[in-house]
């Protein structure tokens, strides 16, 4: 009889804990693990499941949700008993509101846990993680995924009530960086395992051969990844080197994005390097297209674990990125080893380092040859017997 594995995601919009979670899936799948896919927020009619194989179930919360008769009166029961409680102690009472406003979710997915006794929950992102902590059955064991910057999560009253309150009873916590770890051992009282997010196997070789005097940034359009402060640093260097190039290529996604473009672009203007600077849609074909560029930028203000980063570094581009939380590249990168770190929102300082990397050929040459160990590092499969250890421990 097969292992039966449960994976809970927030939506499938393509961007990195997506990528994570269809490398997880597949991996497991040919392990002769029987896969589910749960996307909780999202309807299947739009989500991206190209990168998903077709022997894994994939369910969407919202439709099945939608089929179901309301529970509006318990629902309004649970708020009016969340609201004594909150009088008593505020982050039980956070966690009892949640509830009473997703009551018809986490009544679906009780009676999925009910009907798959054995299955290991492995939760990805907030919300997702909430309505598998408040749903589960004793018998299934609870692995959650921490994504981000628990020190931005925190600020959210619901979120710390959670991390307070219900995150130590999962059986394990995956976190992205050692910084992550530290910090929920030193502000709440659950604690868990570090994985960093696998590599996956099908990237192009190395280039080799003179490159594109281009530089990239590809990630989800957002204000999380500073761009403006990425533009900023490149208009100082287009006046140093007015030949090169700059490429931010992704799609807008998240809370942050709207509007967000709008503004990179508008500062794009004022700095006068519009001519020298596009901003292209995401594209399948990503590696390929970047690999004989000069570099890879990455200038998120916080970041889990950037899968971008990691993917750049295994096909060989010289890698500056900012020393952001949760500590994600400084886990990975040595400075001045395999990549350059900057400290994050300094224009002057990610300059600086795109600098380096121009004048300094045999630099760069080593960073590049240094980051391809990643590939071996972090490997699907050394990754996923991370992750197998954890169910079956």
């Amino acid at each position: 009889m097969s292992k039966e594995i449960t994976f809970l995601m927030k939506v499938m919009k393509g961007g990195g804990a997506e990528r994570v979670i269809s490398l997880l899936t597949k991996a497991f799948s040919e392990r002769n693990y029987a896969v589910t896919l749960i996307i909780t927020h999202q309807s299947l009619s739009d989500a991206d499941l190209s990168h998903i194989n077709k022997d894994i179930t994939v369910i969407s919360l919202t439709d099945e949700i939608k089929k179901e008769k309301k529970s509006a009166f318990l629902a309004r029961l649970i708020m009016l008993f969340a609201r004594l409680i909150g009088k008593i102690n505020s982050e039980k009472g956070s966690v009892l509101k949640y509830y009473s406003r997703n009551y018809d979710s986490v009544k679906w997915l009780k009676k999925f846990f009910l009907m798959h006794k054995k299955s290991v929950a492995a939760a990805f992102l907030y919300d997702t993680i909430f309505l598998t902590l408040l749903s589960r059955n004793k018998t299934n064991k609870v692995i959650i995924s921490e994504r981000g910057d628990p020190r931005q999560s925190a600020s959210s009253k619901t979120v710390a009530a959670f991390m307070k309150t219900e995150f130590m009873k999962a059986d394990n916590i995956v976190f992205q960086s050692p910084d992550a770890k530290k910090w929920y051992e030193e502000n709440t009282p659950a604690s868990g395992t570090v994985i960093f997010n696998p590599v996956k196997a099908d990237l192009p070789e190395p280039y080799q051969g003179e490159r594109k005097k281009r530089i990239v940034n590809f990630c989800r359009i957002s204000a999380q990844k500073n761009l403006i402060m990425l533009a900023e640093a490149f208009s100082m260097l287009h006046k140093d080197y007015p030949e090169f190039e700059l490429d931010i290529i992704g799609d807008c996604v998240g809370n942050d994005a709207e509007g967000y473009i709008e503004k990179v672009t508008e500062r794009i203007k004022q700095l006068g390097c519009e001519e020298s600077v596009r901003i292209l849609p995401a594209r399948r074909d990503i590696h390929d297209y970047i690999k004989d560029y000069a570099m890879f930028v990455s200038s998120s203000d916080f970041e889990g674990m950037s899968n971008s980063m990691l993917e750049a570094m295994a096909i060989g581009l010289p890698v500056v990125c900012t020393d952001c939380p949760a500590g994600g590249a400084r886990a990975v990168i040595k400075n001045g080893e395999n990549g350059l770190l900057v400290p994050v929102g300094d224009a002057q300082k990610t300059y600086e380092a795109m600098k380096t990397v121009i004048e300094n050929p045999e630099l760069a040459k080593k960073i590049s040859e240094n980051a391809l160990n990643i590939r071996n590092e972090l490997s699907v499969e050394k990754i996923i017997e991370k992750w197998e250890k954890i169910i079956n421990d």
